[in-house]
C-alpha cells in the first residue's frame, strides 16, 4: 500500500456519517497510544475564542500532559498543509493553556466536554509537569519545517507534529511483511558463539551469549523497526530518561555497558550452528525470524548513538538470550510470555504487552471464520473483524491487489464491524457490571479484562464469542441513543453506566444468542435502554460530595454500588 492508497483507505474508515472529526481524531490517536506516545487518551473539544483542544492524556506517574490540537480538512483529506496553518494551531493550544491556567475552568458548564481538561490545567503542579502538544492533521506537511517553540509562565511547551503522511509510516513500520533472515558470517568479521540450555524440548532451543554493540547496531539499520515489531511498540526516541541514559553510557563509560545493561531477549524460527569440539559452544552462523522481544529501546539506542554521536561500538558487548521457538503453533504464545515475563526498561501498554495471548490469537482466529447470520435465509456474507494488532484491518486490505478485491473485502469485512482490543474489552466489562472500571480508561480496563481472562474466568470459545457480538451490538446501540439525546458530555460514562444498570436489572432476561442472531436489539430493550438514560445522567452528575470532578467520580467503584442502590430502591417502590 502506498501514501495515496493509504489515504484514501483511511478517509473511508474513519469518515463517514456524523462526527468525522472526532472519529479522525480518535482513529489516529488509538494508533499513537497502540505506540506508546501516551495511555488512556480522552477525546475533550473546545475551539472558539483563538483557543483549541481535541484531545489529552495524562500520566500522572511521569507528571507529563500530551495535550492534542487537530488540523481536520474532510474535503481536503491528503492535501498539503502549510506551516503557518500548524503554526496557528501550536498557538491556539498554548492559549487555552494559558487561559486554563487561570480562569477557563470558572466560565465553562461542568458538563462541557473539556471541563475535565481545564480543570486537571488549573489543578496540576505546573512547574513540575512535562507539556507536550500533539498537532495532528488528515492533511501532508509537506515542508516539515519547524515551528516556533513559545513557552507559559516560564515553561516550554514542546511539540511533535503528526500529519497523515507520519501516521502511513508508523503503519508501515509496525506491520512490516519482509522476512528476517540474517548471515552472520557476512555480516562481521567477529565470531557470534553462544551456550545452549540443554532443556531437552521439542519446541524450543535456548542459548545465551553476548552480541558486540556493533552488529547489533547493523542489524537495526539494515530492519529497523521490523528487528522489534515484536517488542511491542516502536523506539520511544532518546527523549525518555532510560534511553538517554543507555547513550549517555555508551558516550562516557562504555566499557561498562555490559555490566550496567540488563541485555535483550530475541526469538527466532530457525539457526544454522557449528558446534564445537567439546559440545558446549555454539557459532551462530545464520538466523531465520529474529525479533527482539525485549530490549528495543537497547538495539535503537545502539545504533542512534552510533550513527549521530559517532561512538565506536566494536568494543560494547550486550547479553543476549536466544529463544528459537520450532513450534509454530506456539510461536505467538511464548513470544508474548517472553514479553511479558522479561525486565522491562520502559512502561509497556497493557494492550500491547498482550497482543500475542492466547486468548486474543483466539478471539481473532473466531472472528475469521464465524459469519454473521443471515437475515434472509441465504448464506452468511459478512464477519465481524477482530484486530489483535492496531493496523491489521488496513494491512490486510492492503493485500488486495484490485479495486474489485477491495470492495469484496469491505463488504465481507464491514469497517462498522471493526473491533479494536480495547473495544472488546470496554463491550464486556460494560455488561458483566464493572462500569467504573470502564471509565478509568482503555488501557486500564483492557488491564482487569485480560486478568479476568487469565484467572480462567472466560472461555474463549464460539458461544463465547457471539456473545461478546451481542454486547458490542448493545453498547453501540446504547451509544447511538446517547448521541440522539445530545447530552452534552461524559458519553463514555453514560454509556457503560446505562448498559451496567440493564445488565444488573434485566440481564438474566436478554438473550445475547438471539441479539446475535438478529443482529440488532429487541425494541423493547432499546426502550429500556432509553428509559435508563436520563437515570444515569442525573446519577453521575450528583456525586455526594458536590463539586466534585464527574469523571473522577465515575471511575470509583462506589459511583456504581451507589447507582446499584438507586435502583433497588427504585425496583421496591414500584413493587410497592
Amino acid at each position: 500500500m502506498n501514501l495515496q492508497e493509504f489515504v484514501i483507505e483511511f478517509k473511508d474508515l474513519h469518515s463517514d456519517g456524523q462526527n468525522q472529526e472526532e472519529k479522525f481524531i480518535n482513529a489516529f490517536c488509538e494508533y499513537l497510544e497502540a505506540n506508546e506516545l501516551f495511555t488512556d487518551f480522552k477525546l475533550s473539544y473546545r475551539s472558539q475564542l483563538g483557543i483549541q483542544a481535541n484531545a489529552y492524556a495524562y500520566d500522572r506517574d511521569h507528571n507529563k500532559l500530551i495535550f492534542i490540537v487537530a488540523d481536520y480538512e474532510n474535503f481536503h483529506y491528503g492535501t498539503s498543509v502549510s506551516k503557518t496553518i500548524i503554526q496557528k494551531l501550536y498557538k491556539r493550544a498554548l492559549k487555552y493553556i494559558k487561559k486554563a491556567r487561570t480562569d477557563l475552568v470558572s466560565v465553562i458548564e461542568e458538563i462541557a466536554g473539556d471541563y475535565p481538561l481545564a480543570q486537571l490545567i488549573y489543578e496540576l503542579d505546573y512547574e513540575q509537569t512535562e507539556i507536550e502538544v500533539l498537532i495532528l492533521s488528515n492533511r501532508i506537511y509537506k515542508s516539515n519545517a519547524s515551528v516556533e517553540i513559545e513557552e507559559v509562565e516560564g515553561k516550554e511547551i514542546v511539540y511533535q507534529i503528526w500529519d497523515i503522511e507520519r501516521l502511513f509510516q508508523l503503519v508501515n513500520e509496525s506491520q512490516g511483511v519482509e522476512a528476517i533472515e540474517i548471515d552472520l558470517t557476512q555480516l562481521s568479521q567477529k565470531s557470534f558463539s553462544m551456550l545452549r540450555v540443554d532443556e531437552n524440548s521439542n519446541d524450543f532451543d535456548c542459548f545465551v551469549g553476548c552480541i558486540s554493540g556493533d552488529t547489533l547496531a547493523i542489524l537495526y539499520e539494515q530492519w529497523g523497526q521490523r528487528l522489534i515489531e515484536r517488542n511491542v511498540r516502536s523506539f520511544l526516541q532518546s527523549r525518555g530518561k532510560v534511553n538517554k541514559g543507555i547513550k549517555n553510557t555508551l558516550r562516557s563509560e562504555k566499557e561498562m555497558f555490559v555490566a550496567y545493561n540488563n541485555g535483550i531477549s530475541t526469538v527466532a524460527e530457525e539457526v544454522e550452528a557449528e558446534v564445537s569440539a567439546d559440545g558446549l559452544l555454539y557459532k551462530i552462523n545464520k538466523i531465520k525470524g529474529l525479533q527482539v522481544v525485549n530490549g528495543g529501546q537497547t538495539t535503537a539506542s545502539l545504533y542512534y548513538t552510533k550513527k549521530e554521536d559517532k561512538v565506536d561500538l566494536s568494543n560494547v558487548y550486550i547479553q543476549i538470550k536466544l529463544t528459537v521457538i520450532k513450534s509454530r503453533e506456539k510461536m505467538n504464545m511464548m513470544t508474548s510470555k517472553i514479553s511479558e515475563y522479561a525486565n522491562t526498561q520502559n512502561k509497556i501498554s497493557e494492550s500491547d504487552l498482550k497482543a500475542n495471548h492466547e486468548a486474543l490469537i483466539n478471539l481473532e482466529n473466531l472472528s475469521r471464520t464465524t459469519w454473521v447470520p443471515s437475515a434472509s435465509n441465504l448464506k452468511s456474507n459478512n464477519r465481524w473483524f477482530f484486530e489483535r494488532a492496531r493496523g491489521q484491518y488496513l494491512v490486510d486490505l492492503s493485500r488486495e491487489t484490485t479495486p474489485a478485491r477491495k470492495n469484496e473485502f469491505k463488504k465481507v469485512n464491514p469497517k462498522s464491524q471493526l473491533l479494536s482490543k480495547t473495544d472488546v474489552a470496554k463491550f464486556y466489562m460494560s455488561w458483566i457490571q464493572y462500569p467504573h472500571k470502564v471509565s478509568n480508561g482503555g488501557e486500564s480496563n483492557f488491564k482487569a479484562f485480560m486478568e479476568l481472562i487469565d484467572q480462567s474466568v472466560v472461555d474463549i470459545n464460539t458461544a463465547f464469542y457471539k456473545q461478546l457480538i451481542a454486547m458490542a451490538i448493545l453498547f453501540k446501540t446504547c451509544d447511538d441513543l446517547v448521541k440522539e439525546a445530545k447530552y452534552p458530555g461524559y458519553k463514555i460514562n453514560i454509556v457503560t453506566y446505562t448498559l451496567a444498570a440493564l445488565s444488573y436489572g434485566k440481564g438474566n432476561q436478554i438473550d445475547l444468542m438471539e441479539i446475535w442472531s438478529q443482529q440488532s436489539v429487541p425494541e423493547k430493550w432499546i426502550f429500556e435502554l432509553a428509559r435508563l438514560l436520563p437515570i444515569t445522567w442525573e446519577h453521575i452528575n450528583n456525586p455526594p460530595v458536590s463539586g466534585s470532578n464527574i469523571t473522577s467520580w465515575c471511575k470509583k467503584e462506589e459511583c456504581w454500588l451507589n447507582y446499584q442502590e438507586k435502583l433497588n430502591q427504585s425496583k421496591h417502590n414500584k413493587q410497592s
